[in-house]
């Protein structure tokens, strides 16, 4: 099968991490206020995409999409819930804290790890330390998302 990329030309904002439709507000763990919005995002560098439909009629308008984020060090990606966007997030260099709800507890993501995400999580990530973070993000979403 051959791999066909795709790279979207036009982008809302050039470090659009999360759809605006699925941020949400941030809850109060009681020690930490959930961010509502991104910073220190350094780069989102798309890498391609797929589309979904000729090979599973049910995902005609959908592509499996494939990025490169860093978050400098003290930069988080904002509170967000999951909407029929799974996805999965593979550290390749740094470390990330993510909190996921309901607890929303810390879970630390070193390099070589991954996290998956299905519909309905809600979380948000941290760069808790003094070096980038940089990951792979793949992720199904509708063709006409950045």
């Amino acid at each position: 099968m051959a791999f066909t990329s795709s790279v979207a030309t036009a982008v809302a904002h050039p470090l659009a991490v999360v759809p605006e439709a699925e941020r949400v507000t941030g809850p109060s763990t009681g020690v930490v206020v959930a961010p509502t919005s991104n910073a220190g995002v350094l780069a989102v560098r798309s890498l391609g995409s797929q589309p979904l439909g000729g090979d599973f009629s049910a995902l005609k308008g959908r592509v499996l999409r494939l990025r490169e984020i860093t978050i400098a060090p003290g930069g988080h990606i904002g509170l967000h819930r999951h909407d029929s966007r799974p996805g999965v997030a593979y550290l390749l260099e740094g470390r990330l804290t993510e909190r996921r709800g309901p607890s929303y507890s810390p879970v630390v993501l070193k390099a070589g790890e991954a996290a998956f995400e299905t519909t309905g999580v809600s979380h948000w990530w941290r760069n808790e330390t003094s070096q980038p973070a940089r990951a792979l993000v793949v992720d199904i979403v509708e063709e006409s998302t950045p």
